[in-house]
């Protein structure tokens, strides 16, 4: 049937219940790159492994999947006549990976192999909290960045809820420091003119807040989407000094980030 009948089969497969899961395979087989991909991006029930009806999917799985995807739409690219289209599947497909990624960073000291693949939210929280119990800035630094990647991976539409989510981070990583902020924000605005870049450089040298920040400008490129998350993309910046309440906190922040752009 399948050979002499490939798109009754295809029909047959995707149809049936107990094996529709499995339907991006006949599609592979009878050159649906397109209908392959989508059937792979909409599982989120275990298909390899596991009782599709009683357990979430879990993380190595979804990483394979995810993987077949990228490479069922490249095929399908080399067909397609609407680029758009392409674009915003791309882009799905590599906010999926994206997560898998950060979640196998923050898990890596606890990972045993079977971990359930965690959605964005819950992905963000576990960031902050590996932020927060973190044991040095290096650590801090790890974290920080894989956050904001999580907080990238949406579709470009979503910008209000990607900025709420760099916010989050950005907020968190520094409370790592915040008395030291506090106190240079305060003898900023105490002195005549601010204190002297100079001054600061040597002040938050070490921070969290400055690791980060460097780490991200050295490490995500020039016009991506993590550009979206940074702390001097305005509406991050702007949602961080609301989260904080503080114009003269906000404005040392502001500086310190300033000055690590231009020294990289």
């Amino acid at each position: 049937l399948g050979k002499n009948c490939p798109h009754d089969l295809t029909r047959y497969v995707r149809n049936d219940d107990r094996i529709s899961d499995l339907a991006w395979i006949q599609h592979l087989r009878v050159g649906g790159g397109q209908q392959a991909t989508v059937g792979l991006l909409s599982l989120n029930s275990p298909v390899l492994f596991g009782d599709k009806q009683e357990e979430s999917i879990g993380l190595w799985e979804k990483d394979q999947l995810m993987s077949l995807a990228k490479l069922s739409n490249k095929l399908a690219s080399a067909k397609s006549a609407n680029p758009a289209v392409d674009g915003q599947t791309t882009d799905l497909i590599e906010n999926n990976l994206t997560l898998t990624s950060a979640q196998r960073i923050l898990q890596e000291d606890t990972e045993f192999g079977d971990e359930i693949a965690l959605n964005a939210d819950d992905l963000l929280r576990l960031a902050a909290e590996k932020i927060n119990s973190a044991r040095d800035v290096d650590e801090i630094k790890r974290y920080g960045i894989c956050g904001l990647a999580i907080a990238s991976a949406k579709p470009i539409d979503q910008s209000e809820s990607m900025t709420d989510d760099a916010s989050s981070i950005w907020h968190t990583v520094i409370q790592a420091d915040i008395h030291t902020w506090k106190s240079i924000a305060n003898e900023n605005s105490m002195a005549v003119g601010g204190i002297s870049e100079e001054e600061l450089i040597q002040r938050v040298d070490g921070t969290a807040f400055v690791g980060v920040m460097y780490d991200f400008v050295t490490t995500s490129p020039p016009g991506g989407k993590m550009q979206n998350v940074g702390f001097l993309h305005d509406q991050v910046k702007n949602k961080v000094s609301h989260l904080f309440g503080s114009d003269e906190l906000a404005s040392v922040l502001t500086l310190s980030a300033e000055i690590v752009l231009a020294a990289t």
